[in-house]
């Protein structure tokens, strides 16, 4: 969506069609040599209606009010799976409108992570992502391509799952289920910390003593938040995304084979996405100088060799 005025967006029309479904938000056009905004769809009007008048192309672009986003995001976020399906939409655009859908469905994880249904939307989306990426070799590239550069929690969240499925399917690991709770599990790493105060999260020195001990309460309260909701697979990786081989990490200090392979796999990907983008604390690092620190200032923190598959993998090799 591209922000076009205080009132209105504008939308992509491509996957208006997707499915054979009503839609419950006005649409808006430009007529040609027109600066006016005219009702071109009705909200509940008729599927073959709405595809008439999206497939004639005689109107211009397409545009819903600000209040209709999150009934359009809705509407998106359904259509994810026909969508994913359709062979007439690029890769690009679908790695896009998966991306966008992650991020809004994290972000009211993070707002409500006590909603089933927030939490189901999780599961949904964690499906969907590997569908595209199961169906496209090509897909991972596309959506590491769309991460942000600064960073945010929910969007850091996405980027995590997207290098932990890309790592976890080049080294041929496990089932497909298994898979699916890996990859909900970097998606959900972090939301213990939807508990902790904006004011430490967004700190913009170094946290002290005491605000680095509330940081460190967020995988266990995770835990505590996804208990009733996801498997042992899942609830592994959010509480153990801050483990290290050599002992030193929390919350419960494991080390080698004590912490789990996925949440190896988490831990690196957690750490080199954090390292890639903006934080209230430090700038953004490159690819190279990220991989550089995490080998020579973070000797324990990862098994060698799966910080070396990440590596390759990062290269475009396979495994």
């Amino acid at each position: 969506m591209i922000l076009e005025s205080k009132k209105f967006i504008r939308i992509v029309s491509d996957y208006l069609l997707a499915e054979e479904r009503t839609i419950d938000f006005n649409i808006y056009t430009k007529p040609p040599n027109s600066n006016k905004l005219v009702l071109l769809i009705a909200a509940n009007t008729k599927f073959a209606t709405i595809k008439d008048a999206l497939t004639k192309k005689s109107h211009g672009p397409l545009y819903i009010t600000q209040e209709s986003v999150k009934k359009f995001e809705n509407f998106m976020e359904d259509s994810l799976e026909s969508i994913i399906i359709n062979t007439a939409i690029p890769l690009e655009q679908k790695s896009s409108l998966v991306h966008d859908c992650a991020r809004n469905i994290m972000r009211d994880v993070f707002d409500d992570p006590r909603s089933g249904n927030n939490i189901s939307r999780a599961k949904n989306i964690t499906s969907n992502i590997l569908d595209l990426t199961l169906t496209d070799p090509q897909a991972i590239r596309q959506l590491l391509s769309l991460g942000s550069h600064d960073y945010y929690t929910f969007s850091h969240c996405v980027n995590v799952a997207v290098f932990g499925i890309g790592l976890w399917l080049m080294i041929h690991k496990g089932d497909d289920k298994e898979l699916h709770d890996f990859a909900l599990g970097c998606l959900l790493h972090d939301v213990g910390k939807s508990q902790i105060v904006d004011s430490i999260l967004n700190k913009q020195g170094k946290l002290d003593f005491e605000e680095f001990e509330i940081i460190k309460k967020h995988p266990g309260q995770g835990h505590w938040l996804m208990a009733k909701h996801a498997s042992e697979v899942t609830l592994d990786v959010i509480m153990h995304h801050h483990e290290k081989i050599n002992g030193n990490g929390y919350p419960h200090g494991l080390k080698g084979d004590q912490i789990s392979d996925n949440a190896k796999i988490a831990t690196i990907a957690d750490v080199y996405d954090a390292l890639t983008t903006n934080r209230p604390y430090a700038g953004a690092r490159r690819p190279l100088s990220a991989l550089t620190m995490m080998k020579e200032e973070m000797v324990g923190h990862f098994e060698q060799r799966r910080f070396e598959e990440f590596i390759l993998f990062l290269g475009g090799k396979s495994g």
